[in-house]
């Protein structure tokens, strides 16, 4: 009999682990979904994904987003130069540890980050330095020993607010300036890296924001910094805007035609937000670098699609031309293709790979002409399904402390970030670059069991004289194996999933004062949503703030 080892070594507790991982991943997202955001960070500090190095990076980077939300802007900086220098000596690792991150199951391998995660690290340490420059001061944790009822000593924890120097105030304005030039970097460092290919090399919403922070900081050189990077945005959105749900109505039609062929600008059908952002680009390149508007609001609007397992079909005749094995090979020439294809369809049940079933998966996927009609082989690939998009937000600006409750003013953002839609597009990519691969070495897998099973058939049948025993027994020893093989061959969904779906922005003109924002109803029936206040600070030139609605 064909011995399987591989099959079941470790299965199960790969298996556990990936469902475990799983789960704290749903929960986690749920919790921050609901805006439970001290239930989210508890959960993710008691959950596998802290003490697990190979998600190490993981940690972090969800880590950093949860002490953003509780305003820990000191805690959440540190966190995203810990992912930072993470992501450093990750770098240096095996490029082959890296690259099968992608094409097999590697829920207890290292956990690297799409780049879409990876950059958005910067645009978070970014901000998390500006806000305690715009602050002036720092959260800084104070721990105190008492003593309960029962006579134990305990920890409390605190937080007390210090007011920073303004020589040390500047030196976090300067970090957040680091932290953008840092983003840029990654991107270039991306296009030299051969571990990852994308079309996407450069990130628009990289681009506005370093514009927005190189503004805000105003110097001669930055403002000239600001004017190039918004000039920069403006080509990204001009060359990868086709490709996105947000900004063209025949984004599906850009994708199909992009196999190849440099399209850049055709099959466009502009939505009125890809109008709206190239205006305001527009707008930013004429002011050279210069604004009048002294506030940025920024919106984070939903959470990123999810990366969800789902099934494809892998024919089983590629698969069997692929086995290297030498016994095998030599069991599959003795009996025969068709016999064993037979079998797989026959006795074990395996569906068959029609052209018409599964066009879907192969075209979409641009992984090659669909097989024609023959067993096939069903395994998980990880798959961000196509997002839906989020509908133009307005906001509304109010003097805090009027009782009339009437808005200053009233206006449309602008799509800066969608990251949903960038996210969609990198695994469409990735699926693409490792459906052959991951797919042949699942699919192999099978083929080794189905011959297993084969073996035991055949013995059976000839020992008792009868087909009678010997097809259940052969089906369960399949059923065995092939439970095994998709347990240990979950698709890999491990994803920093509470990001933004979308990042939105506004500019403003306000005098000094304290403020509030909300968020208009998309529906005449519902109540405006208070995302905030903000206070712009009397001589302060430029003033950045950002709000969420998970």
């Amino acid at each position: 009999m064909v011995k399987l080892p591989f099959v079941f070594l470790c299965s199960l507790a790969l298996y556990s682990c990936s469902l475990g991982t799983r789960k704290n991943q749903g929960d986690l997202r749920e919790l921050f979904k609901r805006n439970e955001v001290d239930k989210a960070l508890e959960l993710l500090e008691s959950s596998e994904i802290k003490s697990e190095e190979e998600n190490r990076l993981l940690y972090l980077f969800q880590k950093g987003r949860l002490l953003r939300a509780q305003e820990r802007y000191q805690a959440a900086a540190d966190t995203f130069v810990q992912a930072g220098e993470l992501i450093d000596k990750l770098y240096t690792k095996s490029v082959r540890e890296a690259l099968l991150t992608s094409i097999s199951n590697d829920n207890n391998s290292t956990y690297y980050g799409s780049p879409y995660e990876r950059s958005l690290m910067h645009y978070y340490q970014a901000l998390s330095f500006l806000d305690i420059y715009q602050r002036g001061s720092l959260l800084e944790k104070v721990e105190t020993k008492t003593k309960g009822k029962d006579g134990k000593e305990k920890i409390e924890t605190s937080y007390v607010e210090r007011s920073l120097e303004e020589q040390e105030r500047r030196r976090y304005l300067f970090r957040a300036r680091a932290s953008i030039v840092a983003w840029d970097t990654f991107y270039k460092e991306l296009q030299r890296s051969s571990r990852e290919s994308t079309r996407f090399d450069h990130d628009l919403f990289a681009k506005i924001l370093g514009g927005k922070i190189h503004e805000y900081i105003g110097a001669r050189q930055d403002r000239q910094i600001a004017l190039q990077l918004y000039k920069d945005a403006y080509q990204i959105l001009k060359k990868d805007g086709p490709a996105f749900k947000s900004f063209n109505a025949d984004f599906q039609q850009y994708g199909k035609k992009l196999k190849g062929e440099n399209i850049e600008g055709k099959a466009l059908n502009p939505t009125a937000q890809y109008k709206e952002l190239e205006l305001f680009l527009q707008g930013k390149i004429k002011e050279k670098g210069r604004t009048k508007k002294n506030v940025t609001i920024l919106y984070e609007s939903g959470l990123v699609a999810p990366l969800e397992g789902e099934d494809f079909s892998y024919n089983l005749r590629s698969a069997i031309e692929k086995v290297e094995d030498p016994t095998a090979k030599a069991f599959i020439a003795g009996v025969g293709l068709p016999v064993l294809t037979y079998f797989a369809m026959g006795p074990l049940g395996l569906a068959s790979v029609s052209q018409t079933g599964n066009t879907r998966l192969y075209v979409r996927h641009g992984v090659g002409e669909a097989m024609t009609a023959e067993a096939g082989i069903e395994f998980e690939m990880p798959v961000i399904k196509e997002p839906t998009p989020t509908a133009t937000p307005r906001i509304s600006i109010f003097k805090k402390g009027d009782k009339s409750q009437t808005a200053l003013f009233t206006k449309n953002m602008v799509l800066a970030g969608p990251v949903s839609d960038l996210a969609y597009q990198m695994n469409l990519e990735r699926i693409s670059n490792s459906f052959s691969e991951r797919g042949a070495r699942i699919a192999i897998k099978h083929v080794l069991a189905i011959i297993a099973a084969y073996k035991t058939y055949e013995n059976m049948s000839r020992a008792a004289g009868s087909e009678m025993f010997a097809k259940p027994a052969a089906l369960a020893q399949y059923l065995v194996s092939a439970k095994a093989i998709k347990e240990s061959e979950r698709a890999d969904i491990r994803q920093w999933n509470v990001l933004p779906s979308e990042v939105f922005l506004s500019e403003l003109e306000l005098d000094p004062g304290e403020y509030i924002v909300k968020l208009e109803p998309s529906a005449k029936d519902k109540k405006p949503i208070e995302l905030g206040g903000f206070n712009v600070k009397e001589g302060a030139s430029q003033a950045i703030f950002s709000f969420f609605n998970p």
